[in-house]
């Protein structure tokens, strides 16, 4: 009984030290060379390990409270990837805030085992996010080799992020000439045309620029 119980603890030890081996050769990590900015938008990067060729690699994020995707960001890091790969790349918002990043081959290319940078994305941080350090965190890493062979791995790699106070914002103030006036609220329709996320048009904090901001300064200019 002790011989067995001996054998199973070791079968643990050797299990559990393959896993982190294992764990060490193939995952995705996030890394920002800045701090974040409260009211501005902020580049952060995903960085690859793996052991041997993939095709594909993906990875869900999830980003601090306050912290969005910028649609249309997600880019592969030039000089990365072998010539002729022909990355793929897409990112899913879901429904939960989380973002789901893929990129693979469209070619049948492979990229080789090796680590570091591999893609970027720009995030937006709201001017209400309270400055300090935040968790950002990179789960469910899948990547596929040649063979089909998949490496799943659910264990979350957390980078802390440091948010830090940006420049202050005059909600509906578009030109920053300090007034709310009647030229911020032509500008905003200009925005609301482009779809371009603005802070300072945002002036009900919402995330999205829409007619419901061009009312509200209308209502500040009315107030002053």
């Amino acid at each position: 009984m002790k011989k067995r119980f001996l054998l199973s603890l070791m079968s643990f030890f050797v299990m559990t030290s393959m896993w982190a081996t294992l764990r060490s050769f193939y995952q995705v990590e996030v890394t920002a060379s800045a701090n974040g900015k409260t009211g501005e938008t902020a580049t952060l990067t995903l960085n690859l390990k793996n052991q041997n060729a993939i095709m594909s690699w993906q990875c869900l994020v999830t980003l601090p409270e306050g912290v969005t995707y910028k649609e249309g960001t997600f880019a592969i890091v030039d000089g990365r990837y072998p010539e002729g790969f022909d990355a793929n790349v897409v990112a899913t918002v879901n429904g939960d805030g989380t973002v789901t990043f893929l990129c693979e081959s469209k070619a049948g290319l492979t990229l080789t085992g090796t680590a570091g940078a591999v893609a970027t994305f720009d995030v937006e941080v709201a001017s209400t996010v309270e400055p300090g350090d935040y968790p950002v965190i990179v789960n469910s890493s899948k990547m596929t080799e040649p063979n089909e062979a998949i490496w799943d791995w659910i264990t979350p790699n957390e980078f802390v992020w440091t948010i830090e106070q940006g420049a202050t914002v005059i909600q509906g103030d578009l030109n920053n000439d300090g007034v709310v006036n009647f030229t911020d609220a032509t500008s905003i329709l200009t925005v609301m045309g482009t779809g371009e996320y603005n802070a300072s048009a945002d002036v009900n904090n919402d995330g999205v620029v829409n007619f419901t901001d061009y009312m509200s300064i209308l209502t500040i200019m009315g107030n002053q």
